[in-house]
């Protein structure tokens, strides 16, 4: 315990190392030439923006994820990294979370229940909010599935307790996926075509152009397929955005954006690990008692899928924004943003497989076919000012934001087993319609959640040196639920049951303080506190009456401190965060009733990240980052069968699901010939574990990855790149079955970029 307090206060104390000097805050991120950017700058010229791809940290360009005052990386008092377009590409990361996956402390994956699955700072689920363009869906582990990469400027993460900026959820940090839109500036035509192993494949092009003086338009369209690594787990997807941006007149803007997206997949929902053994036959996992075992799958079903002959996994997706945005002098502007968003997701599956007693045979259950409707619709409203108080600078905003997100599920009722089959010869002959018992979609539920938010932020320069930055954010949420099918009245077995309707009404209250001092005109130093709230268990828009409905949200706070430095001359640039973080009243069993749960249950975490970019020649860059995290349960039940008695066991002390302790990542850039550039990556991702008993172990896992780009023309570049180049295998996300998503073997791709 003494060692724990001691590295709990060591983190939480640190000062995070980074960044050189103070830029001004910019109001819009410049123009990306992605060409442009890829050309190695002169040393020593000083300018903020944009640094060349794995080198230099992008701290001189404002992160909305991290603050709505147009703040820089640099000038915002929290932990905030950014991968840009020409990072993105030259990582060769195809969708947003490829993009996510190698940014500080982060573990992500998309397992076909819940595709948007991240860990950040030990938590997942709905404390990891992610935000398209600033806006949550409210439904992030399932909406935040990845999208092709090519729609995207920017990914944007910021660390810890966050709910003050955009809402309930973000207790271990936000992440914000920014959409390439029509810009003013210089016109870009680029297109893009990739192919590979697994019969990978990728054509995409777009364009921003000025139609006249007063309006620009941008479009972008791709294509994305793959017949899977895995056996039957071909997709295909079609992405598009488009924008129009109109000067109205003097200080008036207009941009109209719009985005779809259609997915069509066979699932890969994991492989099974056979059973340990214990005396002369086996134990099933999860039996009480047993101790940590690694998780190790058989090499000889490395590539088997179990799931139906013709799964479905798919979604259709339509955005549409309208910013309006008007300057009202120097001092003051003001900017509307209109949202809507539907989306249409089907699946039909068979989900679960076990090995039966003799580890010969696998058991495939979790036969399940749902379609979930989803539409948001909503407007925010803000305004900016710069003034001075009491003759200090002085930067606001202050905002409402009101939507209406409304889900309706349809879900299939069959249950048990579906089939024992051969692992090793199996070949999916059934598709989901072939089971006997599969029932199709029937009518489920309807969820609304009506929410009416105000915030505000400053920032208030006390001296030179010395910046005080404040948010909050108060919303009311109302929650109503339609139950389709036959209500049923409290059990035992379910003390709440399941009536006709429902509502519950919250009122979180989040808020942040922090003080940044700025040591010199290249480093400065900063502490800050902040608040988050977020449902005690799964999902507001999904859950059902015994979850939310005596219960309010969960209460969850942070302290962190920081350092942001240039150094070498202006050559490198680094950040160091050590943070602890809390949530409270999560939902655990209660002691008079296994069958029920009460929210008294705590999760804590506190740990240190450390992201460094140096760029030591014209023709060589380098970039690192790492985060040691140490998540665990302070208070946590969950309910196990000892002799065929359900009993409560306590979980205190145990790390959660899939949070590695450590997880490094490294990259260099070398232009060894003119025209030629050499990249390197690895990732370091320490063990895991599958069940909150943690006795159910995932390695830890090394992988690396190579490529080289020619120039062949100004206007043409060749890439070949060898992902997973020693063909490690390994657990990218797994669940308590066990059921293992294993990641994706060695790989080689060759890709053609061209801009004209």
């Amino acid at each position: 315990m003494c060692s724990y307090a001691f590295t709990r206060g060591v983190s939480a104390g640190a000062l995070t190392l980074v960044v050189f000097s103070s830029a001004a805050a910019q109001e819009a991120l410049p123009t990306i030439d992605v060409a442009a950017q890829e050309r190695r700058p002169t040393q020593g010229t000083g300018k903020p923006g944009l640094q060349p791809p794995n080198g230099k940290l992008q701290l001189d360009i404002p992160s909305t994820a991290g603050s709505r005052l147009g703040l820089t990386a640099r000038q915002t008092p929290s932990s905030v990294a950014i991968v840009d377009r020409a990072t993105i590409e030259s990582r060769g990361a195809q969708t947003t979370q490829e993009a996510l996956q190698r940014m500080p402390g982060v573990i992500a994956s998309d397992p076909p229940g819940a595709a948007g699955s991240i860990s950040l700072r030990g938590f997942s689920g709905t404390s990891v909010t992610q935000m398209f363009n600033g806006i949550s869906l409210q439904y992030d582990v399932i909406a935040a599935r990845p999208v092709d990469s090519w729609l995207y400027d920017r990914v944007e993460l910021l660390g810890g307790a966050s709910s003050y900026l955009y809402g309930q959820g973000a207790v271990g940090g936000a992440v914000n996926y920014v959409s390439k839109i029509a810009t003013r500036g210089q016109e870009r035509n680029e297109a893009m075509l990739m192919g590979g192993m697994w019969f990978n494949r990728r054509a995409s092009y777009g364009i921003n152009k000025q139609i006249d003086p007063s309006n620009w338009v941008q479009l972008d369209v791709s294509y994305k397929g793959s017949d899977g690594y895995m056996e039957n787990s071909h997709h295909n997807s079609g992405a598009g955005s488009v924008s129009w941006l109109t000067d109205i007149a003097p200080g008036l803007s207009n941009a109209i954006a719009v985005e779809f997206q259609s997915e069509q997949r066979n699932s890969y929902w994991g492989t099974p690990v056979p059973r340990p053994s214990a005396g002369n036959g086996t134990v099933a996992w999860g039996t009480y008692g047993l101790p940590v075992l690694d998780l190790i799958s058989d090499p000889a079903i490395r590539y088997k899928n179990y799931n139906a002959r013709s799964p479905v996994f798919d979604q259709q997706v339509l955005w549409v924004r309208d910013i309006a945005e008007y300057e009202l002098d120097a001092e003051t502007r003001f900017k509307n943003t209109f949202y809507l968003y539907r989306a249409d997701r089907q699946y039909q599956n068979v989900e679960t497989y076990r090995y039966d007693a003799t580890n010969t045979l696998l058991e495939r259950s979790g036969s399940f076919a749902t379609r979930h409707i989803q539409s948001l619709v909503g407007d925010r409203l803000e305004a900016v000012n710069e003034t001075r108080l009491f003759g200090l600078e002085s930067k606001s905003v202050v905002g409402i934001d009101y939507s209406l997100n409304q889900q309706t599920r349809n879900s299939s009722t069959e249950s048990g087993t579906v089939d024992t089959v051969d692992p090793y010869s199996y070949v999916p002959i059934k598709s989901y319609e072939d089971n006997p018992a599969a029932t199709g979609y029937i009518g489920g539920a309807r969820s609304k959640l009506y929410t009416l938010a105000l915030f505000a932020e400053n920032r208030l320069s006390l001296t030179e040196q010395l910046h005080l930055v404040t948010g909050l954010r108060w919303e009311k949420i109302s929650l109503e639920r339609f139950n389709f099918r036959t209500p049923t009245a409290p059990s035992a077995a379910n003390p709440f049951g399941d009536p006709a309707y429902f509502g519950r009404g919250y009122e979180p209250f989040t808020w942040r303080a922090a003080l940044m001092y700025d040591l010199t005109k290249e480093t400065n130093v900063y502490v800050s506190y902040s608040t988050a709230a977020d449902p005690p268990s799964g999902i507001l828009l999904t859950n059902n009456a015994g979850g939310v409905r005596n219960f309010d949200l969960t209460t969850g706070w942070q302290v962190e401190a920081g350092l942001k430095t240039d150094f070498w001359d202006g050559k490198g640039s680094a950040t160091i965060a050590g943070y602890f973080i809390e949530r409270n009243n999560i939902t655990t069993p209660d002691p008079a009733n296994t069958s029920a749960v009460i929210n008294v249950g705590k999760q804590s975490s506190n740990g240190i990240e450390v992201n460094v970019g140096v760029q030591p020649l014209e023709t060589l860059s380098l970039q690192a980052n790492a985060a040691w995290i140490d998540p665990q349960f302070e208070r946590f039940d969950e309910v196990v069968s000892i002799g065929g008695v359900s009993t409560r066991v306590s979980r205190a002390g145990n790390r959660p699901t899939n949070m590695a302790r450590w997880i490094a990542n490294g990259w260099i850039n070398w232009d060894f010939l003119p025209d030629w550039q050499w990249t390197f990556a690895a990732r370091f991702v320490g063990d895991r574990f599958a069940d909150n008993a943690n006795t159910m172990r995932m390695p830890a896992y090394t992988t690396f990855d190579t490529g080289v780009s020619w120039q062949i023309l100004p206007q043409a570049r060749l890439m070949a790149m060898v992902k997973n180049f020693t063909d490690a295998t390994y657990a990218e996300w797994g669940g308590s079955a066990p059921l293992l998503r294993l990641a994706q073997p060695r790989t080689f791709e060759m890709s053609l970029k061209l801009t004209f």
